[in-house]
């Protein structure tokens, strides 16, 4: 998964619209479409304020972001899946509510 995949599925996930998402980190909706569309990283502010926003730590988008199966190998692409899964649990629907912040 890249960033721009990782960020729009977040944003899905919190039923946040695109204009709210600009809104409240002060871009275009131009310019959040492009970050969702794209596959590297934005900016260090962008990305903080985005994981500020939706409550994730911006490890965990950057650890979702990057693809861990380089040799095709179908037991690491399963043991990534779950990895995913777990951290999708975790910080995004919030099965299991961490208080990172504290």
């Amino acid at each position: 998964m890249k960033y721009g995949k990782t960020l729009k599925l977040i944003r899905d996930k919190r039923v946040y619209t695109l204009d709210h998402v600009a809104n409240e980190i002060d871009i275009s909706t131009d310019k959040l479409t492009h970050i969702e569309n794209q596959p590297e990283a934005p900016d260090t502010e962008t990305l903080t304020k985005l994981a500020d926003l939706y409550q994730v730590p911006v490890h965990s988008i950057e650890h979702l972001s990057i693809d861990h199966n380089i040799n095709g190998n179908k037991d690491e692409q399963r043991r990534k899946e779950l990895k995913d899964d777990i951290a999708l649990n975790l910080y995004i629907n919030k099965k299991y509510p961490l208080n990172w912040r504290e």
